[in-house]
């Protein structure tokens, strides 16, 4: 696609400077082997503000009606693995990892996810709909298993999972995907159960057609031992994301939606 970066290698390696605190200057690490004391040294350098300045139209996000149809433009089953990979990376609050995330490919069952309040054309034949669960936000009454001790309902469940979603994103452009997150729901697929919702304002979104019989297993990275939950009974569903490839007949800059990113941060100084 016109205007992409042919440096997309780096960005796998995004991930991992960002935990561990690595700038974008050159920074080197040594460690040493199994076998001997020999230290190896190893480097790596990562502008991420020159590839984002020159991967505009890849990183934002895709116009609903303006995804590829092509079957070949959706992410294969190898790619949605990288994909997730990297997703899975992300430093979570007692290492909770509370996201649990389920792809599906078959287009009419994406359009019952995502629905038409956007509009037409949200999925394609070139996409992939992936749902985004999260566990430990249904209060008790709602949850199958016991909170218990550090097993607890959190907010943190969401800020976890937004941010292995900004990994997924990564993830994503780093195969030359491009992504577009919804919110809000109104397939039949996932219709939620009333008016009433979870705690932090979640709908009650029906999963279960996604989850009945599946067997689903969230894993916690905390303890020493291997800890499992049952995702079904248990996690939630909090959102979506389309991942494809946007029509290479439609201009990129019109394909890509020109919404505003403001620079919402600041330096303290106490001095001034």
């Amino acid at each position: 696609m016109k205007g992409i970066s042919k440096s997309l290698l780096l960005i796998p390696l995004a991930g991992l400077l960002l935990l561990s605190g690595c700038s974008n200057d050159s920074a080197t690490s040594t460690k040493e082997t199994d076998e001997s004391n020999e230290s190896v040294q190893t480097s790596s350098e990562l502008d991420l503000n020159k590839w984002f300045t020159e991967n505009e139209n890849l990183w934002r996000t895709v116009n609903n009606g303006s995804w590829s149809n092509d079957p070949k433009d959706a992410p294969s089953d190898e790619d949605l693995e990288k994909i997730f990979d990297i997703a899975m990376k992300g430093q979570t609050a007692v290492n909770w990892n509370e996201y649990f995330y389920i792809a599906v490919r078959d287009p009419k069952e994406q359009a019952t996810i995502i629905g038409d309040y956007w509009g037409e054309g949200c999925t394609t034949d070139g996409t992939v709909t992936v749902l985004i669960l999260a566990d430990q936000i249904a209060d008790q009454a709602d949850h199958k298993d016991q909170y218990k001790d550090y097993y607890m309902q959190t907010s943190f469940a969401l800020f976890d999972t937004g941010y292995s979603n900004g990994l997924l994103s990564m993830g994503a452009w780093s195969l030359g995907y491009q992504t577009h997150y919804f919110g809000t729901l109104d397939g039949s697929a996932v219709a939620p159960k009333g008016e009433s919702t979870y705690a932090y304002g979640v709908p009650k979104y029906d999963v279960s057609k996604f989850l009945e019989g599946k067997n689903y297993k969230r894993g916690w990275g905390f303890p020493e031992e291997k800890t499992e939950f049952d995702v079904e009974g248990n996690a939630v569903l909090v959102g979506a994301v389309v991942i494809g490839k946007a029509d290479p007949s439609i201009d990129v800059e019109t394909s890509a939606t020109q919404h505003g990113r403001p620079d919402n941060w600041a330096i303290w100084d106490p001095q001034e």
